[in-house]
């Protein structure tokens, strides 16, 4: 932007400038003096309009592109963002699976166990109970009974 700045300062000097070289080396009267001053100032003033309004549609066009990069990558983000929700809801239900699944394995584990230590405690209590059975020859300490 300085460079554009600097242009247009150097047009303008130059412009400037060549008028007044113009005006000095010229046998004109006053008034072609003043008319070629007119005309040269109104033709310094539309290359400036014209050299602004260009700048200015570059600027526009810029910024144009600008806001189209950004809603670009806006959406770019949003899906990337939606893309990531799914694959963590994907998860999160394989992983709810995972526990329902190994928790009904442990709940049946769980069974097997209990059943396998009742049949153990109710085999425990038919040996016990048959060497504990009154009129048996050993007592609970596993002494003869001498009666």
């Amino acid at each position: 932007m300085s460079e554009n700045r600097g242009f247009l300062k150097g047009l303008l000097a130059g412009g400037l400038i060549g008028a007044a070289l113009a005006l000095l080396y010229a046998p004109k009267t006053g008034r072609e003096t003043r008319e070629d001053l007119k005309r040269k100032s109104r033709e310094l003033y539309d290359d400036a309009d014209a050299y602004l309004g260009d700048m200015k549609e570059r600027a526009a066009k810029i910024v144009d592109e600008g806001k189209q990069q950004a809603e670009l990558l806006r959406q770019q983000a949003d899906a990337k963002l939606r893309e990531a929700r799914a694959k963590a809801d994907q998860l999160i239900a394989m992983g709810k699976q995972k526990v329902n699944t190994l928790s009904g394995e442990a709940e049946s584990r769980l069974a097997d166990v209990k059943a396998q230590a009742q049949n153990i405690i109710d085999e425990g209590k038919k040996r016990f109970g048959r060497k504990d059975k009154p009129g048996s020859e050993t007592g609970a300490a596993g002494e003869e009974n001498l009666s």
